[in-house]
């Protein structure tokens, strides 16, 4: 766990090169799904261009049949900026995966997939995204991508992926990490008004990224507080959306299969009736970071989005040692006496 970079192995490279040639799949612009959890329908950026990119909508949860998790103008699980702190990117440096071609897929039962090629992205990004929603209660994700031009000369590439929430019970992310001196759980997106925590939240033993005088700096700058520890982050769901009911919280657990090369964030961009930011209206989001980013190299990484009825902070701890037992690998620990 003691590096950016995870390079995907030879024979996937291999593989990833032979999947990218025509396939009689492709041509998809929107997609609908009935797995054994949730319903809706996944996207290109074609299909819901209007909606802000590619990803989900809408989401259902199956036992509240008419509650969207995202927000019905907006997306979920879309990967959305690539950026590099240069000053030379800045124009490029927000939006482009969202508007760049890429093309969507159905793998097979409840298996999706979406793919940018390298020729139609601003930044020669060859990507695809794999979202497997057969498995009950969560959507297993793996990206993969591959550089194709040198364009970061700050030794790092930057991804992020947005999740416009439609009911959250508050805006508020929560972690197991620091806050000052103090090791815990960590909540992140305090404050009321106008006067909210809002950005980016990096691993505790993750020096900070650089940046150029003149570089898009919105998505890049971390709290300097609050750093996670364990990679994972949790929300609350108001499952009926009916915020008087209160027998109905969600979970909603995102857990990576890696923790320097992720980074957490948290926006409040809508507003509510008084023209504030909306507090159930928050965008979960997530990035993933390549050091020293090799042109023709391709990274990867895994994530698990679970969205279940809550039961407490115990559930977080048992999903997230479930997590690293289906991996394989050993995930960070907590000091010990912690609760994992």
């Amino acid at each position: 766990m003691g590096s950016y970079n995870h390079p995907v192995p030879t024979i996937t490279f291999f593989l990833i090169l032979v999947s990218s040639l025509p396939d009689p799949g492709w041509g998809q612009t929107k997609l609908s799904f009935d797995s054994p959890t949730f319903r809706g329908s996944i996207h290109d950026n074609l299909s819901n261009k209007e909606r802000q990119g590619s990803g989900f909508h809408p989401f259902i949860w199956k036992p509240y049949p008419e509650s969207n998790l995202y927000r019905d103008d907006a997306v979920g699980m879309n990967l959305e900026h690539i950026f590099n702190g240069a000053a030379a990117q800045h124009e490029i440096s927000m939006f482009t995966p969202r508007r760049d071609p890429c093309q969507l897929k159905n793998l097979d039962e409840n298996r999706y997939e979406i793919y940018w090629p390298s020729e139609g992205s601003k930044w020669g990004m060859e990507a695809r995204m794999v979202y497997d929603l057969s498995r009950s209660e969560q959507v297993d994700l793996v990206f993969e991508c591959t550089p194709t031009e040198d364009l970061y000369p700050l030794g790092f590439a930057a991804m992020m992926w947005a999740s416009y929430m439609n009911r959250a019970l508050d805006r508020r992310i929560h972690f197991w990490g620091t806050e000052g001196s103090r090791t815990g759980w960590v909540a992140f997106g305090d404050g009321e008004g106008e006067e909210i925590e809002i950005g980016t939240v990096s691993h505790s033993k993750v020096p900070d990224l650089p940046y150029e005088e003149g570089a898009q700096t919105l998505n890049l700058i971390e709290n300097p507080d609050k750093k996670f520890i364990t990679p994972f982050y949790y929300g609350l769901l108001d499952g009926d959306h009916n915020l008087e009911t209160t027998d109905d919280k969600l979970l909603y657990l995102v857990l990576f299969d890696q923790a320097d090369s992720i980074r957490f964030a948290m926006w409040n961009f809508y507003k509510d009736e008084s023209g504030l930011p909306n507090t159930h209206s928050p965008a979960w989001d997530w990035q993933y970071v390549i050091q020293n980013p090799k042109v023709d190299q391709s990274y990867m990484y895994r994530a698990r989005v679970v969205v279940k009825p809550w039961e407490g902070e115990a559930q977080i701890w048992e999903e997230y040692r479930r997590w690293g037992e289906e991996l394989g690998v050993e995930l960070p620990k907590v000091r010990k006496g912690d609760p994992h």
